[in-house]
């Protein structure tokens, strides 16, 4: 035999064993895949095709129940119960993306008290705080902690005090003015939005029955949102465009995604989307966010759509689904009628608390002279709104559209 072919008999004998290891290798790794993705779907409750003991799959339930999702509410609950805080001084409301928002009255004192001791088991949770702490014109301290965790936010917190008194000497004796209290009923005005309409012509007919002014924000993609908007004027109610914005988390709800406005579009393809929706609803006399925690928050972004506000002669409503919210102050700056909400009348998910709402609502309107409160097209709403709208002068207020509320 020649050499040469000798040779490469050889080399071939030798890589044999090898190639056979591979091959073994790789079945190996191929028959412990299957058996695995096998036992995964058997613990999921999927097809498997092995005969796998249930005490596999309880084990893997048990493991999964002991270990309960953590609930951002129930902690700060429970953080400020410890810090002495009562149950009264709490408020909490659900934003349109399902973010939690709690709301907390407390004293000067008290909040230089605890605050460090509330960053410290914030911080225990890994969820990260971004405070800032602002005067507001009337003298109060709002202090806003965004809760984030895992790159997210998840909600805020926030709590309000009043500064203490400096007494000071009065300069000359001023003349006396009118006081809020002393405002008669029908100058305590209250304004209820109803959001998220244009896809139910039989819960606008209920609320047209209720005999009351009331303001409707129609989603401008909704099914029947131009039906719905001439419906609502021709029987007295006022008409805005509930705008679709983007919000933080890369939130969407099944309402409303189509025409979202988001922080990354170009002024031209945002003037483009308020051109269309107008020309859907020409009945709106103004306009409110639809979600929208991220997009309030952009100067930039807002002062497209209030300059585009300014233009049309139409008014902006914040719905305040975020406390970073510039849009308010940035439509009163650049001279557009706005207003904001106070009560989410349904954000509970407790709905036996819309009555509750309502009430805080009134109370409101009674102290500040106005109040703005938003709900939804949910039964519990219309029920509680039925048995007490048409009863508001009994509680010393006077309902009307949000159009009677605007500063300017």
């Amino acid at each position: 035999m020649h050499p040469a072919r000798k040779a490469k008999t050889r080399e071939t004998s030798r890589q044999r064993p090898r190639l056979g290891l591979l091959a073994a290798a790789l079945t190996c790794l191929a028959l412990f895949s299957a058996v695995w993705l096998d036992h995964l779907n058997f613990r999921k409750q999927k097809v498997s095709y092995l005969p796998w003991p249930e005490t596999a799959r309880s084990g893997e339930t048990t493991l999964l129940q002991s270990q309960a999702p953590f609930s951002l509410s129930e902690f700060l609950h429970q953080q400020l119960s410890q810090l002495g805080l009562s149950p009264e001084a709490i408020t909490e409301e659900k934003t349109d993306e399902g973010l939690t928002y709690v709301s907390v009255r407390t004293t000067a004192r008290d909040y230089r008290r605890f605050k460090d001791d509330l960053l410290s088991a914030l911080k225990k949770k890994k969820i990260k705080t971004g405070l800032k702490e602002e005067k507001t014109a009337s003298g109060e301290m709002v202090a806003t902690f965004e809760l984030r965790q895992n790159s997210r936010t998840r909600g805020w917190l926030v709590l309000r005090y009043s500064l203490p008194v400096q007494a000071r000497k009065p300069a000359r004796a001023e003349p006396a003015t009118a006081t809020v209290p002393g405002l008669k009923p029908e100058d305590r005005l209250v304004a209820i939005v109803i959001d998220d309409m244009g896809e139910d012509l039989n819960f606008l007919r209920e609320l047209i029955n209720l005999k009351v002014p009331l303001t409707v924000a129609i989603l401008p993609d909704s099914g029947l949102a131009r039906e719905s908007a001439a419906l609502a004027e021709k029987n007295g109610l006022e008409v805005i465009i509930h705008l679709p914005l983007e919000a933080f988390n890369n939130h969407l709800t099944s309402a409303g995604a189509e025409g979202l406005i988001t922080t990354s579009m170009s002024p031209q393809d945002v003037r483009s989307i308020l051109e269309r929706d107008l020309s859907l609803l020409p009945q709106a006399r103004g306009l409110n966010n639809h979600m929208g925690s991220k997009a309030t928050s952009s100067q930039d972004l807002m002062e497209i759509i209030i300059s585009f506000l300014r233009e049309k002669n139409l008014y902006f409503l914040d719905s305040k689904t975020s406390p970073r919210s510039v849009a308010y102050e940035l439509a009163l700056k650049k001279k557009v009628p706005a207003a904001a909400r106070q009560v989410f009348l349904d954000a509970d998910e407790d709905r036996s608390r819309v009555k509750d709402r309502l009430m805080e609502l009134f109370n409101l309107a009674r102290k500040n002279g106005q109040a703005i409160g938003i709900g939804h097209p949910f039964p519990e709403t219309l029920e509680v709104l039925k048995t007490y709208l048409p009863r508001a002068a009994e509680f010393g207020v006077k309902l009307a559209p949000v159009s009677a509320l605007v500063k300017n």
